[in-house]
């Protein structure tokens, strides 16, 4: 596990670490998962100070690499992938970051109500999208945040979301040219992959293979929860 790792840390795909390590592929994807699906409990510990910046990220639903065991299944499927997915992206000014993915289609205020309610400090100041959504935010229990309802466009100004936007577009990248698209039921687990390689590792490989292997090996329970995973099409979201 520590020499596949290592392979995940350098970039490699699931064909190169299956060679180098010595395993079949459906065993590289399997392993890679089962880390992935690990560092998912990390977002419990994810908290907001200061300036904080959200942004809605949208991308197409998808059901990668699934077999269809019914034409029942196959419609159903067809149907959902007519819709976006929706991740909400935070971001404060001392590093901490975390992608939500939260519902179909369009982001709604009581999802980011939801999320926040346990998350940002109450004198944190948060600067949001000009859009419908984000401009009707507003939560009992969030009462004393400022909200900055308009991107500013300058870009100089303190209040704007121009350090998030940079790590949507670099993810929706990512996703697209590493792995060529995942399967939307997958997508959290590359979500805190990507928040894990930009917030605690190094690219010092000797060092980051230690922290990801605390990482991974932290929730036992998570091994189970890829089990789960693989067992149906999509997370609930509504």
């Amino acid at each position: 596990m520590l020499d596949y790792i290592l392979c995940m840390l350098e970039g490699k795909s699931l064909r190169q670490c299956a060679k180098e390590i010595g395993i079949d592929l459906t065993t590289s994807f399997e392993w890679r998962h089962r880390i992935l699906t690990a560092l998912r409990s990390f977002d419990d510990n994810v908290n907001f100070f200061g300036i904080m910046e959200l942004e809605e990220l949208l991308m197409k639903y998808s059901e990668k690499g699934r077999r269809y065991k019914s034409k029942e299944e196959y419609l159903i499927a067809q149907e959902k992938k007519q819709h976006n997915v929706a991740v909400l992206a935070m971001k404060d000014r001392s590093g901490n970051m975390l992608f939500n993915l939260i519902c179909f289609d369009k982001i709604k205020k009581v999802k980011i109500e939801k999320i926040l309610r346990n998350k940002v400090s109450t004198s944190s100041t948060i600067c949001g999208e000009d859009k419908k959504e984000f401009k009707k935010f507003r939560s009992k229990n969030l009462k004393s945040k400022a909200v900055k309802r308009e991107l500013v466009k300058d870009q100089n100004d303190t209040y704007n979301i121009n350090t998030v936007r940079q790590h949507t577009v670099r993810f929706a990248k990512w996703i697209d040219k590493q792995f060529r698209g995942v399967a939307t039921k997958y997508l959290q687990s590359y979500i805190m992959w990507y928040i894990v390689k930009h917030k605690y590792l190094l690219n010092k490989l000797i060092e980051d293979v230690g922290r990801m292997l605390n990482l991974a090996a932290s929730d036992r329970c998570a091994w189970y929860e890829y089990i789960k995973l693989r067992s149906k099409p999509i997370e609930n979201l509504t």
